[in-house]
């Protein structure tokens, strides 16, 4: 207690008068980790609301959901419960259950914040020594760079992890100690998940042929995420100094190769990023092949990923999307429309679906940017054409006729990836939602 207590301060993970979300899955890190902040939530002020998760895939899920409710009850803290076929999730998005899981947890964890407490919450998560080197490992084995490295980060954005300090034997002690019950995720036993083969088989391991390497891993972990912190500012210096919005793309100047090479290459990374709208697969191959167009003469080019052509010129390396209509037609392909009743659901915090006002909208359709296009930027209705709203927002001149739209007429509904408009936002009068989605 005191250790995490201490833990706690010293990293900044949580101050007085916090509002916080607790991932609680019944298990004995996450008792562990609700049991401390109540003990804490005195002294400190701390709002705690509960949130359990039921993924509805074993058959002892319910039973999990029963346990966690009746130990917030007799703890006095209030506590949400959410259900979701997590199976059909990863089937529909293509992605294993695992990431499913994950990413249906933090969208349901930051809908209930919001719900709750406006912006201002943080989601405490109840991640141990023993994860940090899993993560490390895991990812070191897949291929990563340094935050990748670094793993899991005491903080991050709103996400805290107050057991970071705690390795699994002493959250085991502290329940035992302190009489507490827990259940048991039997899935966590089996070796059908890669972390899983990890945590049972290399773990120990390791530790068999080195004393503490838990410890030791986690260790250099975090030492590995100061080291990416300091990267990130030096980085976002650097993205001042050697990029340039031209007519023609993004620039990438030739003063960027007196930079070192660690900067070299996070700086062009980033770019790609920024013409690509996603960092999804941009690997070291697409950041080679721009390096690689440093040492040749002006007009060599790359075709890169994501339709992005990178061609030499005199300034530097100039990055812009492909303007061919079938790279265009396949990114208005990936936008879906679907109409619901509405009944005061939780409104989707998410990038990529949004929910629109569907009896204020005559024709939606998913297009790109055209003369006269505008979006409504607040309750009053002012108006701001589209082209003003993505120099506001520094959007790249080079990408800006390639972000697809929904649209209907010239009224812009959706900047994919952006905003939506503020007049077919969902209020109180809403009858009926447009869903419209965008497959990433």
């Amino acid at each position: 207690m005191k250790k995490v207590r201490s833990y706690i301060l010293e990293n900044r993970i949580l101050k007085d008068n916090d509002n916080v979300i607790v991932g609680l899955s019944g298990g004995a890190d996450s008792v562990c980790l609700l049991h401390i902040l109540k003990a804490l939530q005195k002294d400190m002020n701390l709002s705690i609301h509960a949130i359990h998760i039921n993924h509805m895939i074993r058959t002892t899920a319910k039973r999990d959901e029963d346990f966690s409710v009746s130990m917030c009850k007799a703890l006095d803290i209030p506590v949400s419960v959410y259900s979701i076929k997590c199976k059909e999730i990863a089937e529909k998005n293509g992605v294993s259950i695992e990431e499913a899981g994950r990413n249906e947890r933090y969208r349901l964890f930051n809908e209930a914040g919001k719900e709750l407490f406006g912006d201002n919450y943080v989601i405490a998560i109840a991640h141990h020594k023993g994860d940090v080197a899993e993560t490390m490992l895991f990812n070191l084995a897949r291929g990563t760079g340094i935050n990748g490295l670094a793993s899991i980060k005491a903080v991050n954005t709103n996400i805290v992890r107050p057991l970071l300090c705690l390795t699994k034997e002493e959250i085991d002690k502290y329940l035992l100690d302190n009489k507490l019950e827990h259940v048991e995720d039997e899935t966590n036993q089996c070796d059908d998940y890669s972390r899983n083969k990890i945590r049972h088989k290399i773990i120990p391991e390791m530790n068999s042929l080195v004393s503490n390497a838990t410890d030791h891993i986690a260790q250099t972990a975090i030492l590995l995420g100061e080291i990416e912190d300091y990267l990130s500012i030096e980085t976002d210096k650097a993205l001042e100094l050697y990029l340039e919005n031209t007519s023609r793309g993004l620039l990438i100047k030739n003063d960027i190769l007196e930079c070192h090479i660690a900067i070299r290459k996070r700086v062009i990374h980033k770019a790609l990023i920024l013409v690509a709208s996603k960092a999804r697969d941009i690997s070291s191959v697409q950041i080679e092949a721009v390096m690689d167009l440093f040492s040749l003469q002006t007009g060599k080019k790359r075709n890169l990923i994501y339709g992005i052509n990178a061609l030499r010129e005199y300034d530097g390396v100039c990055l812009s999307k492909s303007l061919e209509e079938e790279v265009n037609l396949n990114e208005l392909k990936k936008i879906s429309f679907n109409k619901t009743e509405y009944y005061s659901q939780l409104i989707p915090n998410e990038l990529y679906t949004k929910w629109l006002d569907y009896d204020k909208i005559e024709c939606p359709i998913a297009r790109f940017k055209e003369q006269g296009d505008y979006i409504v930027i607040n309750d009053r209705g002012d108006k701001q054409s589209l082209s003003d709203y993505m120099k506001n927002e520094k959007i790249p001149s080079a990408i800006r006729n390639q972000i697809p739209l929904v649209a209907d007429g010239h009224h812009i509904l959706w900047l994919v990836g952006y905003r939506i408009s503020a007049d077919v936002k969902i209020s109180d009068t809403t009858k009926n939602i447009l869903v419209v989605n965008y497959s990433e």
